[in-house]
């Protein structure tokens, strides 16, 4: 036989399987990889690596390791790294709670009012765009991002943002660039990988494996399930983090809890969803510091592993999440919610204002032909799923986005969290926050109207979200910034109270060059030429009082500025019972529509509003 058919039958004729086994216990992996002072990458895809920070906990609980830690939200589970003392400092766009309103965490406040935790404010891109660079191997990042905001100001004089000359411009203009960010340690958990560390991921990716692949001395990789590199070669479009990153592979089942793990087309794969209930008893734990050791104690310490924090949560209550990581699951969820949605009520001002700003994006998209809706959390998510209805009644058409790389969905009743596992399956693709945001909504050229809400406002459109002027910490950017600063135009939802509408905001996290439309409870504010980028009130809800006159007034008491008032002011109609019934069956248990409203005098009123 000739040699070359030899070689062939003997040597090419069979696909080589990677020979390194990197498998260890989770305990063993921290112990032996992990060091204090270490630069930490908790790696957030749509799943979280609990399970690891969990023993990084453990193993350096009670000690001083001055952690730093980067990710695009020091949030939930990452938290618990707070409340153990395991960190000096948080490079985060989002420092808070999340489930099931975003807000500030008891957590992070202690711990920036004693002194114990440096926080540094970045946006959700600029995180991403900063670990990308540090994996390219580049030392800095050109961004849109930053510029005009205090954020700008603060990371310039921290060494983290600056402006430099254009190297190709003409015209002498300057580019905002980010310095690169090289973690020293990343933790991930994947669906399955091989022994040797190939992991199979499924998006959304949100901040995507750029912080994995920058990691100077590699990745801590916990997986649900390890397979054979034959059922990794079936699926390589999925796989995002290649064996040679990878230093210890660790099998932790539900290692993502109380997060849940999103998989679509491998049947041997069952996807888990979010362990709401879960979620609530942790950030309620928060309220106190004795409160929250106790906590600690129970969730993380006393299980004293991995697998007895399973054993802890039980067989029946992951079945339960598996069962409800079904796609139509939604529809047995609202029969539990009947009696809610059946009581008859009064729309509430909050809805109300939910139901006018998706007109108003329906009437934006038609002039201004957007084709994309990204909405932030909450109350402006639902009104970008509301308008998604009403435009198709209007033959119009746009895609609805979500920052984390959820892009064409189409929004299911029941849950209105942001990243509900039941849309997943209803979107046209899943990706990342650096598509989604740095190329679909921010990108050039973009046709994107983007919804935000607002902790603070001003005349100009300017929004805070990040501190107050007292100090304390709100929850920071997000992709806030970002959206205000690429987006082609931006419409504010925010409660009509002198609070949040400020004559000058503490500080600016977003800046209001692109808001074109702000929707109150009680009216609608438009930018008009002449009006020096001030925003005019321009219609008034007849829900809101007896007249429009009555309702101005009302507008001019919840207002921190000097109102200017259109010369023709608008009086929009009431929601109708549809628009109301439609807005009800995306948040029946009122997370984001709190309570309802009741009949007073010919107007619709709420205690909470």
């Amino acid at each position: 036989m000739s040699l070359w058919r030899t070689l062939v039958d003997e040597r090419l004729g069979t696909i080589h399987q990677p020979t390194a086994d990197k498998r260890t216990d989770l305990r063993e992996a921290i112990e032996r990889h992990v060091r204090p002072g270490m630069r930490l990458n908790p790696v957030s895809l749509q799943a979280r690596p609990v399970a690891a920070l969990h023993e990084l906990i453990r193993v350096f609980g009670g000690g001083d390791p001055g952690f730093e830690f980067i990710s695009s939200s020091l949030s939930g589970n990452y938290l618990q790294l707070v409340g153990a003392g395991l960190l000096r400092k948080a490079i985060t766009s989002f420092a808070g709670e999340g489930y099931p309103t975003p807000g500030p965490s008891p957590v992070t406040a202690r711990a920036l009012a004693e002194g114990s935790l440096e926080l540094e404010n970045w946006s959700m891109l600029t995180i991403s765009q900063r670990l990308l660079a540090g994996a390219m191997g580049v030392p800095f990042f050109p961004t849109r991002s930053l510029a005009g905001s205090d954020m700008a100001r603060e990371l310039a004089e921290s060494g983290g943002y600056a402006e430099v000359p254009d190297p190709f411009s003409t015209d002498g203009s300057s580019q905002g660039v980010i310095r690169a960010y090289v973690p020293d340690i990343a933790f991930v958990h994947a669906w399955a990988a091989d022994p040797a560390g190939n992991a199979i991921c499924f998006p959304p990716y949100q901040e995507n494996i750029y912080g994995a692949l920058a990691a100077a001395e590699g990745v801590i990789l916990t997986v649900h399930h390890i397979v054979e590199s034959e059922f990794v070669r079936a699926h390589a479009h999925l796989v995002r983090v290649p064996a040679e990153k990878v230093i210890a592979v660790c099998e932790v089942p539900y290692g993502s809890h109380p997060y849940g793990n999103y998989a679509s087309g491998i049947p041997t794969l069952q996807p888990y969803a979010n362990d709401y209930p879960f979620m609530m008893e942790h950030r309620a734990a928060q309220d106190s510091e004795a409160q929250y050791r106790e906590w600690l104690e129970e969730w993380i310490f006393e299980p004293g592993s991995a697998a007895g924090y399973r054993t802890k949560l039980g067989a029946e209550r992951l079945d339960a999440l598996e069962y409800l990581a079904g796609a139509e699951t939604w529809r047995e969820e609202l029969e539990h919610t009947a009696e809610l949605l059946d009581a008859a009520g009064a729309p509430s001002p909050v809805e109300e204002m939910i139901v006018q700003a998706a007109r108003l994006i329906c009437e934006r998209v038609a002039l201004a032909e957007h084709d994309l809706v990204l909405s932030g959390v909450g109350q402006a998510a639902l009104a970008a799923w509301l308008a998604s209805h009403l435009a198709r009644d209007q033959g119009l058409e746009f895609a609805l986005a979500a920052e984390t790389g959820m892009y064409g969905h189409d929004p299911r009743p029941a849950d209105p969290f942001l990243v509900n596992f039941r849309n997943m399956p209803t979107t046209t693709q899943l990706s990342d926050v650096f598509e989604t945001l740095g190329l679909h909504a921010c990108g050039a050229g973009n046709r994107c109207l983007t919804t935000l809400g607002a902790g603070q406002l001003d005349r100009y459109g300017n929004v805070n979200s990040s501190w107050n002027a007292d100090g304390r910490f709100i929850v920071g950017s997000g992709g806030g910034n970002d959206l205000a600063n690429a987006s082609a135009e931006l419409m504010i939802v925010a409660a009509q109270r002198k609070t949040t509408f400020r004559d000058e905001v503490d500080f600016v996290t977003s800046p209001g060059d692109r808001v074109q439309t702000v929707v109150s409870t009680h009216g609608t504010f438009h930018k008009r030429r002449g009006s020096g980028e001030e925003l005019v009130l321009t219609g008034v809800f007849e829900s809101a009082g007896a007249s429009a006159a009555e309702v101005i007034e009302q507008i001019r008491a919840r207002c921190g500025w000097p109102l200017q008032v259109a010369e023709s002011v608008v009086l929009l109609p009431r929601a109708t019972e549809q628009e109301i019934a439609m807005l009800r069956l995306f948040d029946p248990t009122r997370a984001f529509l709190g309570k309802r409203g009741r009949k007073t005098n010919g107007s619709t009123q709420n205690e909470n509003a």
